[in-house]
């Protein structure tokens, strides 16, 4: 049996989320010094921080508990840490997903933590999942959000224990019905992106080394002329290719994409 068919993510009904979220408990809770060691650094990064409008939070997925959740959950989203921090404040935190997303981003979320479950333990904390889906402000307003997340604590058998997550609002890049993931690593890029018509995750797509040449030079203020002459095609492949990253990244436009590449260190 495989990974996956382990850890049981196929075709998950919503009232399986609890025994879904159980599959994934590690056998044992981290020590109290070593929570109070990650909330003392996140503290210091958040301090640090240049992003004014970051959520940063960290969640015990052994008590499946919010242990530290920054206060610009105030300014990005209009609630309160409490809510967060509070015995369930899991469960309020995926209330607020919209009603067409909740099922897409479990999904997308239980890809995202097998591709953990099947990587090396030792190439755990190279991982990074980019999650972008519609979440209810504090103006019961729906927002674009991309969370972004890193597993900083396994347990032997490589499920999360400690994860560190940061959340921007994104809806001047991203298309307002987007759900995506983007798992990026240091030997592979992958793209899954919500099918709201057809209500599926779809195959996985990839960014080819042309599409991050173009975002690159896109990056540095080259227009389509100039990228043309540099990459030795004509200017209407170069307009194919940006057409093409706009609705593969589901972006507004190509300096929406640009945004998004950078946030997910893509260049």
């Amino acid at each position: 049996m495989s990974t996956k068919d382990t850890l049981g993510y196929r075709n998950l009904p919503l009232h399986k989320i609890p025994e879904y979220w159980a599959s994934f408990k590690p056998t044992e809770n981290i020590t109290a010094t070593k929570e109070e060691e990650w909330k003392t650094k996140v503290e210091f990064l958040d301090n640090l921080s240049v992003y004014k409008n970051v959520v940063i939070y960290l969640i015990n997925t052994y008590t499946n508990r919010f242990v530290y959740i920054n206060d610009k959950t105030n300014i990005l989203a209009g609630l309160s840490p409490e809510l967060f921090m509070a015995e369930n404040g899991l469960e309020f935190s995926i209330s607020r997903l919209h009603p067409d997303h909740v099922e897409a981003s479990l999904k997308l979320t239980q890809i995202g933590l097998n591709f953990y479950a099947d990587s090396s333990l030792s190439d755990y904390k190279n991982i990074a999942l980019n999650q972008n889906y519609l979440y209810k402000n504090g103006q019961d307003e729906y927002v674009q959000l991309l969370q972004q997340g890193m597993i900083l604590e396994v347990d032997d058998s490589g499920r999360p224990a400690l994860s560190i997550w940061l959340v921007h609002k994104v809806g001047h890049i991203k298309k307002a019905d987007s759900a995506a993931l983007v798992i990026t690593s240091p030997s592979v890029v992958q793209l899954y992106s919500y099918n709201r018509q057809q209500n599926i995750i779809e195959p996985p797509k990839t960014f080819s080394d042309q599409e991050k040449k173009i975002i690159s030079l896109l990056a540095q203020g080259d227009d389509t002329k100039t990228i043309a002459e540099k990459l030795f095609i004509s200017a209407h492949t170069v307009d194919t290719h940006r057409r093409n990253l706009i609705k593969k990244a589901e972006c507004r436009d190509t300096t929406g994409v640009v945004d998004f590449a950078r946030l997910i260190n893509l260049i």
